[in-house]
């Protein structure tokens, strides 16, 4: 089960901090990160937890657009 599903994955709430970090200050930062931890999604990278983890109630993305 392990082989065949990853620890991270770009969940919507990850992916809409990386916009808002990108559009807003213009850091790109957050997006290197998720794609270096996407990059390897199969291989678990230590003090990586909140990539793998699901959103909170707060974080959650109730409204997606095509593209994102």
């Amino acid at each position: 089960m392990q082989r065949t599903n990853p620890v991270y994955i770009p969940r919507n709430h990850l992916v809409q901090e990386v916009i808002d970090a990108a559009v807003l200050r213009q850091d790109f930062g957050p997006f290197e990160q998720l794609l270096s931890v996407t990059g390897s999604p199969y291989v678990e990278k230590p003090g990586q937890h909140r990539f793998a983890a699901p959103a909170r109630a707060e974080q959650r993305i109730l409204q997606t657009f095509c593209g994102t």
